[in-house]
């Protein structure tokens, strides 16, 4: 589908706490909101380019969600980042020494702090938004890149935003593992995915992705993870795949 300006409106809007990119059909009503969590240390329009990529792929006839882009709510200025964003601050010196000693096991069980406030301001970001554009019961495919990515996640396990029909996982990692074992035994996660991981991955290893991939498939989600030859990066079969499974879940709305 190519893109037309004439049929997407471009808001940038605040809802709950969190300033937002939102991109939605001009001449219809959308077929679902595509919600995008950054990583940290970008800055919140770091994924808006997604949105041509994603249309870029999709059938002219495919059904047009909307996209949510929220910017995290930590401004990092304090840290000497000038621009960049956080969902939660991150111990540097710890995930240096992690990385020194190939030792990232230890993050499988960590709880950060700060993620419970990260969920609450996104699930009431995506609230606000769908409140305000009267879109309250449509579908949900959640996403995000790195941290963002572990935030999509927690969100789909603990949040209160529903309904969630699909999850974009982009350079994530396994957190949280026994919260999240036990949020999914009351809220299993039976709903498809897209996950991918660079091979070269020099900020979060392969194998921080492939526990995440082993762990939603034992709660029950559906889909493969794309390794590929890359580094801490979202690839072109990512944003394929991503378009392939907007057109088979919201066909079928």
């Amino acid at each position: 589908m190519r893109f037309d300006p004439e049929a997407w409106f471009l808001d940038r809007s605040t809802f709950g706490t969190l300033a937002t990119v939102l991109v939605r059909p001009a001449k219809s009503d959308p077929s679902g909101l595509v919600v995008m969590c950054h990583g940290f240390g970008a800055p919140g329009s770091d994924l808006v380019g997604l949105f041509e990529d994603i249309l870029y792929q999709l059938p002219a006839d495919a059904p047009k969600p909307a996209f949510l882009f929220p910017e995290a709510p930590i401004d990092l200025e304090d840290e000497g980042m000038f621009g960049a964003r956080a969902w939660w601050r991150l111990n540097m010196a710890q995930l240096m020494q992690m990385s020194a000693t190939n030792s990232f096991d230890k993050m499988r069980d960590a709880v950060p702090e700060g993620i419970d406030e990260a969920r609450e301001k996104l699930c009431n970001c995506i609230e606000q938004c769908r409140e305000k554009h009267q879109w309250n019961n449509l579908p949900i495919v959640l996403g995000g890149f790195s941290q963002g990515a572990m935030l999509t996640v927690d969100t789909a396990l603990r949040g209160t935003v529903g309904p969630i029909v699909g999850l974009l996982v982009f350079s994530g990692a396994l957190l949280c593992e026994s919260l999240w074992r036990k949020a999914a035994l009351a809220n299993p996660l039976s709903i498809p995915i897209v996950q991918s991981h660079g091979l070269s991955d020099q900020i979060l290893p392969i194998s921080t992705g492939r526990w995440l991939h082993s762990f939603l498939i034992d709660v029950g989600c559906v889909g493969q993870l794309t390794e590929f030859n890359g580094p801490h990066t979202i690839p072109s079969e990512a944003t394929e795949s991503t378009a392939k499974l907007l057109v088979r879940l919201l066909t079928a709305v």
